[in-house]
């Protein structure tokens, strides 16, 4: 793809950042993208994971990003969430269990304040589980099935942001002996979700302008629907709704 790693916005529309692992390249693009002056604000799987979100935070200001995370009573009121994130320049949706993100995303609105975010210009930043969560459905926090995110808390439905039209498998490692049938297990999910599937390895991330990837860091993989050999067992692996046609719901 063209280099768009500036950060520059050429069409007017917003400018998201995938990340899998550490990026530094984006790092270097969001701070030009953004300037000197701007706040940034990290958005926890939960208002009770602070340890991990002061790591993310202590990461990315040693990126020379001015990023924050205030106190936990902001996170746990979707008003107060809804006024720090529009008063941000830009947000950052960090790595974590995938089912307590969304959880919690459901629990104080968080889908609708990052659509308000992204339409008054706010920039995305999502990590992992982040990205994760802004897919149709959270389908690749099961699959592959060699790495799957244990589940602590029951869901009521398991439908992302659908902010991306795809879904987004961070952390493929190409040399583990059990990539081969992660990639059969995540080309079936392609398949019969009808929605494509951005496989990443730490290191490796994606722009977005509006729905459409524009520029990559590293080598990431499409699988595309129906592109592929699909396993004939997937629903003894994997639950129904994570195999549902995300088109058709």
């Amino acid at each position: 793809m063209g280099s768009q790693l500036s950060g520059q916005n050429s069409g007017g529309l917003t400018v998201l950042y995938i990340y899998s692992g550490d990026v530094p390249a984006f790092d270097v693009a969001v701070l030009d993208l953004l300037g000197p002056h701007h706040t940034l604000t990290v958005i926890p799987v939960s208002p009770q994971e602070r340890a991990s979100a002061r790591q993310t935070v202590a990461h990315l200001r040693q990126a020379g990003m001015h990023a924050r995370l205030p106190g936990s009573r902001y996170y746990r009121d979707g008003q107060r969430l809804r006024n720090i994130i529009m008063n941000s320049d830009a947000i950052y949706l960090m790595g974590g269990n995938t089912f307590d993100y969304l959880a919690y995303a459901m629990q104080v609105g968080l889908f609708d304040i990052i659509g308000a975010f992204e339409a008054a210009g706010g920039v995305v930043l999502a990590e992992s589980a982040g990205s994760i969560i802004l897919s149709p459905t959270i389908a690749t926090a099961l699959i592959p099935t060699t790495c799957p995110d244990e589940q602590f808390i029951e869901l009521p439905a398991y439908r992302g942001m659908g902010r991306l039209p795809f879904h987004v498998s961070p952390h493929f490692e190409p040399a583990a002996p059990v990539a081969g049938q992660e990639l059969l297990e995540l080309q079936t999910l392609a398949t019969l979700t009808q929605c494509p599937v951005w496989v990443l390895q730490d290191g490796e991330g994606l722009v977005l302008e509006g729905d459409a990837v524009i520029d990559s860091v590293g080598q990431p993989h499409q699988l595309l629907p129906g592109d592929g050999a699909v396993l004939s067992d997937a629903d003894t692996w994997a639950p129904e709704w994570a195999l549902a046609d995300v088109v058709a719901h």
